[in-house]
């Protein structure tokens, strides 16, 4: 008995997608009054026909009647509750009219097929007492003649309730294995790219890092030489400046590398250079160039770290640019800005082929832009904007009037 309540009070199937209010509503006022007309229609009812049967009788079939079309509204929610109460009222209410038809129809659509075709045949068996009740004298032919009608009825309800169910079932089975499919899909995505990070990165390490590493050594072998005179001082200078980037290289590289190789978010990640580290940036890059620096009234420590990793490294291109193309050119830092009007940061130097009056700088290396080394130029400029304009501020690149490359950007406080 428990088990037979707990089913009647389960809703629908799992998966079944829920009915729309508007739906419910011209559901139930269509079933609604399709059952009503069947029960105001015959000779028996409460209408007309009824006036032999004691008043009791007519107020159970009018008040129980009337309940039952109310139960309409959660026939959906509890379909066997329903059809139980139904069973039950259709016995002496000619009110509940088509009631047992709905009912068996929402069983055989939310339940399985054994518990749709036992209570189809209860409910069936159900029309026989209200029958025999209001059949007065008419003969027993008619009254089977009408049960069959009835039971007719039933049945074929309850087979269209079962069709509908079995589709609803295969769309659901369907779209499950869609999801998972899909599921499946960005799995083996995610394996892939995994599998593509990490051979990047043994290509990196076998090939970069070797590379670097013996560029160091050799230039730690050209420090230690002795040299004679200015001009071996500047070599060694140079071999020292050398060395130290190439250091620096390598454990970013190494960084890269266990990040490329570790795909795993828990991963703690290196530190990233913040506003407070340009200092120390300025003082490797002076090592090659000569690097003048104002930071006017910024307090480089209290510029937010988003901001300050965008600065620190629109500053290093700026750097690195002016080290590639212009590489004996004096190179011009300069910061200035407020919490409440943002920063703006400039790197100048002089143009590749326009060295200045005085002649420091020297001949350029083709003035094409790309410097000596033949890297196409604006890759790492489009890079800076793309940057810029995801932190909410904006790159420019432009010539001074003094003949002189400027890269400036402004960056709100806070970021975007």
């Amino acid at each position: 008995m428990k088990a037979w309540l707990a089913r009647a009070g389960a809703g629908p199937d799992p998966g079944t997608p829920p009915e729309p209010l508007r739906t419910r509503i011209i559901v139930v006022l269509v079933a609604g009054a399709l059952s009503l007309l069947l029960g105001l229609t015959g000779s028996h009812t409460l209408t007309g026909g009824l006036d032999g049967y004691p008043w009791e009788l007519r107020a159970a079939d009018a008040i129980f009647g009337a309940a039952g079309y109310i139960a309409l509204w959660w026939r959906r929610e509890w379909p066997l509750a329903f059809a139980g109460y139904v069973l039950v009222i259709s016995i002496f209410s000619t009110l509940s009219g088509g009631l047992p038809l709905v009912a068996a129809f929402t069983v055989a659509a939310y339940r399985g097929w054994r518990t749709a075709l036992v209570t189809s045949i209860l409910l069936a068996a159900a029309s026989w007492p209200q029958i025999v009740l209001y059949n007065g004298d008419n003969s027993t032919s008619s009254a089977a003649e009408l049960m069959l009608i009835v039971s007719t009825l039933i049945f074929a309800l309850t087979g269209w309730g079962m069709f509908l169910r079995a589709r609803r079932q295969l769309l659901i089975s369907l779209r499950a294995r869609a999801e998972r499919a899909e599921r499946d899909r960005e799995e083996h995505a995610r394996l892939a790219r995994i599998a593509e990070r990490q051979r990047i990165a043994r290509e990196m390490h076998d090939v970069l890092a070797h590379r670097l590493s013996l560029l160091s050594v050799q230039a730690g072998a050209l420090e230690v030489t002795p040299a004679q005179g200015p001009a071996g001082q500047a070599l060694t200078e140079a071999a020292a400046a050398i060395r130290a980037t190439t250091h620096q290289a390598l454990r970013e590289l190494r960084s890269v590398v266990r990040v490329l190789r570790d795909d795993d978010e828990s991963v703690t990640a290196p530190p990233q250079p913040v506003a407070g580290d340009l200092p120390a940036l300025v003082a490797e890059a002076s090592a090659a160039t000569s690097v003048r620096t104002d930071w006017g009234e910024v307090d480089l420590a209290a510029v937010p770290a988003e901001t300050g990793r965008t600065i620190y490294r629109i500053v290093q291109e700026g750097l690195t640019n002016a080290r590639k193309h212009a590489p004996a050119s004096a190179v011009e830092v300069a910061m200035n800005g407020t919490a409440d009007r943002g920063l703006t940061v400039t790197v100048t130097s002089w143009l590749p082929d326009r060295p200045p009056a005085d002649g420091v700088g020297g001949d350029r290396a083709g003035g094409d832009g790309t410097g000596g080394d033949g890297a196409s130029p604006g890759a790492g400029l489009i890079g800076l904007r793309e940057r810029a304009a995801l932190a909410g501020g904006h790159v420019r690149v432009a010539v001074t009037a003094d003949d002189r490359f400027e890269l400036s950007a402004w960056l709100p406080w806070a970021g975007a």
